[in-house]
């Protein structure tokens, strides 16, 4: 559904965007994440045509058609970060006013106010909406035609933790129906709940290109079993050494057995019958976040995709 091909884009002296290489398959939800500046604004504007590349290929929609073509972008909804609507204006009458614009009837405005739970405002002041309602607004916007590709700039940035699930769970309905959706945040948190990949910006480039289930199983592989014990760590690893339970000592008092998945049961049970005196016991998970890191630190100089 969209496909970056080498990707560059040079502002003055400084490189927003370098040698960027990515694909993304319809229906799935795909993220660009990283920290401010890493590019991922200045991509997205490449996407919708917005912004011309100086080197590379972007095409997208159905067709595959570069971003300035009409069909290509009569396939694209865009929901920008921060939206302002006329504030005298109605619900109905903004979207009509953009329906007019992509040779669209009411039908296709009330559609899209269904679509995100909005029928019974279309008479409000646009200019009255909360925060939350304004990006359902933007969004109503971004579905009229039904469009096949969905871009998501920052969408909760501005948005209080209420409106947030809101929002969220309005993604995940658009998910579940089959649309593509390419989401841009700098929080690995606000994408791991919908994304299917995320591809991780550093300085313009491609640090780590991961699929959440892989993250999701290598988070649960590098679970780890901290125990405090009664005596000596080192004196119980040598222990459970013998028994083939592998650990490391965490201080003079705690152990670290990383068992897998399924494992730490029975690496508790084997503290057990050798004998150790068990204090107190949890299990550590590291985050997908931390897990991203460790994989730009892996990827330092970029991974194409």
């Amino acid at each position: 559904m969209i496909r970056v091909e080498g990707l560059h884009k040079r502002f003055g002296a400084i490189t927003a965007v370098d040698g960027l290489t990515f694909g993304v398959e319809a229906g799935e939800t795909f993220a660009l994440v990283g920290p401010n500046g890493a590019g991922k604004t200045t991509t997205l504007k490449c996407l919708l045509g917005l912004v011309c590349p100086d080197a590379g290929r972007v095409v997208l929609g159905p067709e595959l058609r570069p971003p300035r073509d009409p069909r290509a972008r009569a396939a694209l909804g865009y929901v920008p970060q921060r939206v302002d609507f006329p504030a005298g204006r109605t619900v109905a009458e903004v979207l009509g006013f953009f329906a007019e614009l992509r040779g669209l009837g009411r039908d296709a405005v009330a559609a899209a106010l269904a679509r995100v739970g909005m029928s019974a405002l279309e008479g409000r002041r646009a200019g009255t909406l909360s925060g939350g309602y304004a990006q359902r607004l933007s969004l109503a916007q971004a579905l009229l035609g039904d469009p096949a590709v969905l871009v998501l700039d920052e969408p909760t940035a501005s948005l209080d933790p209420q409106a947030t699930w809101e929002f969220r769970s309005l993604v995940l309905e658009l998910k579940a129906s089959g649309k593509t959706i390419v989401l841009c945040s700098h929080l690995l948190g606000e994408v791991e709940r919908v994304a299917d990949r995320v591809l991780i910006l550093v300085a313009g480039r491609a640090a780590a290109l991961e699929r959440l289930a892989d993250l999701r199983a290598r988070q649960l592989v590098a679970t780890r079993l901290v125990v405090e014990l009664d005596g000596s760590a080192a004196l119980a690893g040598a222990l459970l050494a013998a028994r083939g339970v592998d650990s490391a000592a965490v201080d003079e008092r705690r152990l670290a057995l990383t068992p897998g998945e399924g494992g730490h049961v029975a690496a508790l049970d084997a503290v057990r019958a050798a004998g150790l005196g068990v204090r107190t016991f949890e299990l550590q998970r590291p985050t997908l976040e931390e897990l991203f890191l460790a994989a730009v630190g892996a990827n330092g100089n970029g991974v194409k995709s």
